[in-house]
């Protein structure tokens, strides 16, 4: 197949769509650690979730005209004999931050989490799930990158306020919600109101620990930069890459190349 070169450098989706070697999940290392990543609009639960987590009240939560969480705040606990770290992140659409300000506190979640996020709670109130928190999934892959959907698991509040019986009944006659539910890894529920209640903090570790499994390891602060990265960026880095293993296939053929063998065999030819 003959490629144009003209073509190639006016579209880049031709390397783009190349199988190259782009960052993918780190493997978990350390069993005994966890890290969680909060997300989802203000007012939701995200603080209250962080709470039930650890147990303890860490995160400033309750009801205000006013967000709570501006910035991006890490809380550790041991839990079940393990290092627990929470991150709770500022809500989308927050009107106290400028896009700006809010990108940078996604930014800083991560960095917080290091060396990564095991799992990102998606919390939504149970009940008041709406076609904002379908768009808000996009907003969290148009930041984190579309792989993030990997590592992203759908936390329901208000489970005291909910049949936990007909939810998974419920979730299939909602289009939108089991859509939403679909593209993540499941779902978990919470009370947020018993905070001594720790199976449910038990169940959900268990959840991110069979989901990091599958996904054989975690999301990493070099995926969230690759996410970043816009579409010519990632472009001239392929490229790059493209050229760079072009080249070290020629020196390793170089190298393999068996000189003294050839030299043998024409030496009968020099005389002539």
């Amino acid at each position: 197949m003959r490629i144009d070169v003209l073509n190639i450098f006016s579209l880049p989706e031709f390397f783009l769509s190349l199988p190259v070697q782009t960052p993918v999940a780190a493997p978990q290392q350390n069993n005994d650690n966890i890290n969680i990543v909060l997300l989802g609009k203000t007012g939701v639960g995200k603080s209250s979730s962080g709470n039930t987590i650890l147990r303890e009240n860490r995160f400033t939560c309750g009801r205000s005209l006013s967000a709570f969480t501006s910035i991006s705040s890490v809380e550790r606990s041991l839990i079940d004999r393990r290092s627990v770290s929470v991150i709770d992140t500022p809500g989308f659409f927050c009107t106290n931050l400028s896009h700006e300000e809010l990108s940078r506190e996604f930014a800083r979640s991560v960095f917080l989490s290091a060396p990564g996020v095991h799992a990102f709670l998606f919390v939504v109130p149970f009940g008041r799930f709406t076609k904002q928190e379908e768009d808000i999934l996009k907003k969290v892959k148009g930041v984190f990158g579309k792989d993030v959907l990997k590592h992203v698991i759908i936390l329901f509040t208000y489970g005291d306020e909910c049949i936990r019986e007909r939810i998974q009944t419920e979730i299939d006659g909602n289009e939108v919600v089991r859509k939403v539910v679909q593209s993540c890894q499941g779902y978990h529920v919470f009370n947020n109101k018993d905070l001594n209640d720790r199976q449910q903090v038990t169940d959900l570790l268990q959840t991110i620990d069979r989901m990091t499994e599958r996904n054989q390891g975690y999301y990493t602060n070099e995926m969230y930069e690759w996410a970043q990265k816009t579409t010519w960026e990632k472009f001239w880095k392929i490229l790059k890459d493209f050229f760079y293993a072009v080249i070290d296939f020629f020196q390793n053929l170089a190298n393999s190349f068996d000189n003294s063998h050839w030299r043998q065999r024409m030496t009968p030819y020099m005389r002539l």
